[in-house]
C-alpha cells in the first residue's frame, strides 16, 4: 500500500486551508471593522476620539469607513455650539458633510499618526462674536472697570523705530590653513501633505441678533500643509461684509515653504476702492498669523447718505496689519491707520466741509479702541476716541468744535427734544466753543450725556 501519496495531498490541502485563511482574516476583519464604525458604538466612540481635539465641544458622527485604497472616511460631522449659545445660534459650530484621510500605513503601524492629504467636503463654520469675545477675555490680562473715554486729546504721531546707519563691523576671516567644520546635510522633507477644501464656507455673527457680519462662501483650494515646496491657488466664490457683497471670485496664489504658507498679494476691489491684501501662516503651534491690507491713496466714489444726503473727498488711504496666534483671541494684535483729504458732507440740506481727517485704531488682548479719530476744518471740527473690551462694556467721547451759534444751532438740530440749551465748553478764544458727548455702560444699553454736565439719554439695541 502506497501511503505516501494522500500524505502529500493532506498537505496540500492545508496549505491552501491556511492561505485561504490568512487572506480571508484581514478582510473579514475590514468587513467587521467597517460594520462596527457604521453602528452607534462605533460612531460614538469616534465622536468621543474627536471630542478632546474639539474643545471638549459635543461632537456627532453619523458613519465611518475604513479601506486601504480609500483610507479613513468620517461622514456628517457636526461640532456643536456651546450650550450657553445654543438657544440663540441654532446652526452647530462645525458641520462638515464629509472627512477623508489619506494616511501613511507605514507609519500608522509604527504609532504615527501621519497623512499624506485631509479632504474636507462641504465644511461650514459658524463662530458667534460672544464665543471669540470670550475666549479673548479668558486669555487676556484682567481689566479695571471702564470708565468713560474723556475728552479727546491731541496725540503725536507714533513713534518711527530708525534702523541703525551704523557700519557694520567687517567679517571675521578664518587664518590660513585653518580647516572649516564640514555642515549638516539638512535632512530631505517628505512628500508634500495637503488639505483639501471644497465648497467651504465661514460666518461670522452675532449670537444676540443673529445678524451675521462676515460670511465667505464658495472657499475651494488644495492647501499645501507640509513637506517639500510647493504652490497652489485659493478660491473664494463671495464674501459679504454686514449683508452686504464686497467681493465676487477671488482667487490668490499659495506658496509653501515649510513651516510658511504665504497669500501673494491680491489686488482687488471693495466697494469701488482699490485695496492690494497679503497673508503668512505658520504651521508650528498655535497657527502664528498675519494679514496685511493697504489701501492706495485715490479719490473714493461719492457715498450716499440717509435722508438724501451725500459724502464726498478728495483722496482716501488706509493701511491695516493683523497678527496673533489663530487659535488664541487672547493673542489677536491689529492696527488701523486710515487718512482722507477734503471730506465733505452733505445731510439734510445743511454741508460740512472739513480739510482733512484721520483714525488710528488698535486692537490689544482683547481691547479695541479708537484711539483717535478727526475731521478737522476752519470753520467745523470732530474729535473723538472710543473703546469697545471683549465683554461688551464700551466708552466713547466725541467733540463738536466749532463758533458758539454754529454748535448751538447743530446741537439743537441733532438733538431736538434735549431738555435744556446745550452746555458748551468754553475754551481758550471765546471766537470757538466746544460741545462734549460722553457715552458709557454695554454696548447694547449706553448712556449718552449730552454736553459737560448735561443730561444723559438711554439707548438700547
Amino acid at each position: 500500500m502506497n501511503r505516501e501519496a494522500p500524505t502529500r495531498e493532506n498537505r496540500r490541502g492545508f496549505r491552501r486551508w491556511v492561505w485561504i485563511i490568512l487572506v480571508a482574516a484581514p478582510v473579514a476583519a475590514l468587513m467587521l471593522g467597517n460594520l462596527w464604525l457604521a453602528c452607534p458604538p462605533g460612531r460614538a466612540w469616534i465622536a468621543a476620539k474627536i471630542q478632546p481635539l474639539a474643545g471638549g465641544l459635543e461632537t456627532h458622527v453619523r458613519g465611518a469607513s475604513i479601506s486601504p485604497w480609500n483610507g479613513v472616511t468620517l461622514h456628517h460631522v457636526e461640532l456643536l455650539q456651546p450650550k450657553p449659545l445654543r438657544l440663540t445660534v441654532k446652526q452647530p459650530l462645525a458641520q462638515i458633510d464629509t472627512i477623508r484621510l489619506s494616511p501613511v500605513w507605514q507609519s500608522w503601524f509604527r504609532g504615527r499618526l501621519e497623512l499624506r492629504a485631509l479632504a474636507l467636503d462641504s465644511p461650514h463654520l459658524v463662530i458667534p462674536l460672544e464665543l471669540l469675545s470670550e475666549l479673548a477675555r479668558s486669555q487676556a490680562p484682567a481689566t479695571p472697570p471702564l470708565v468713560s473715554a474723556g475728552p479727546p486729546v491731541l496725540m503725536a504721531p507714533p513713534s518711527v523705530t530708525i534702523p541703525n546707519t551704523t557700519p557694520a563691523s567687517p567679517p571675521v576671516t578664518p587664518p590660513q590653513g585653518a580647516e572649516t567644520p564640514p555642515k549638516t546635510p539638512a535632512a530631505p522633507l517628505p512628500p508634500t501633505a495637503w488639505l483639501h477644501l471644497k465648497n467651504a464656507s465661514f460666518t461670522l455673527l452675532s449670537a444676540s441678533s443673529g445678524k451675521p457680519w462676515f460670511q465667505a462662501t464658495g472657499v475651494s483650494s488644495s492647501v499645501p500643509v507640509s513637506g517639500k515646496p510647493a504652490q497652489s491657488t485659493l478660491h473664494i466664490r463671495a464674501i459679504h461684509i454686514a449683508g452686504r457683497e464686497t467681493l465676487t471670485d477671488l482667487n490668490a496664489v499659495l506658496d509653501w515653504q515649510d513651516p510658511l504658507l504665504s497669500v501673494k498679494p491680491i489686488q482687488t476691489e471693495i466697494l469701488g476702492l482699490k485695496f492690494v491684501l497679503a497673508g503668512k501662516i505658520a504651521m508650528l503651534a498655535g497657527i502664528p498669523l498675519q494679514l496685511e491690507a493697504q489701501l492706495p491713496r485715490q479719490k473714493p466714489a461719492s457715498l450716499t447718505l440717509p435722508a438724501g444726503g451725500r459724502a464726498e473727498a478728495d483722496t482716501i488711504s488706509a493701511n491695516a496689519r493683523f497678527r496673533g496666534l489663530l487659535l488664541a483671541p487672547g493673542t489677536w494684535q491689529g492696527d488701523l491707520l486710515a487718512e482722507v483729504l477734503a471730506p465733505s458732507a452733505r445731510i439734510a440740506g445743511h454741508d460740512a466741509k472739513f480739510d482733512r481727517g484721520s483714525a488710528i485704531t488698535i486692537l490689544r488682548g482683547g481691547i479695541l479702541s479708537c484711539v483717535d479719530a478727526r475731521l478737522i476744518g476752519d470753520d467745523l471740527s470732530l474729535l473723538g476716541n472710543a473703546t469697545l473690551l471683549a465683554d461688551g462694556r464700551a466708552a466713547a467721547a466725541l467733540r463738536l468744535v466749532a463758533p458758539p451759534d454754529s454748535v448751538t444751532a447743530i446741537v439743537n438740530r441733532t438733538f431736538p427734544n434735549i431738555p435744556q440749551p446745550p452746555a458748551l465748553t468754553p475754551l481758550s478764544s471765546p471766537q470757538r466753543a466746544a460741545f462734549d458727548l460722553e457715552a458709557s455702560g454695554n454696548i447694547r444699553h449706553l448712556f449718552l450725556r449730552l454736553g459737560h454736565d448735561g443730561p444723559v439719554m438711554e439707548l438700547k439695541q
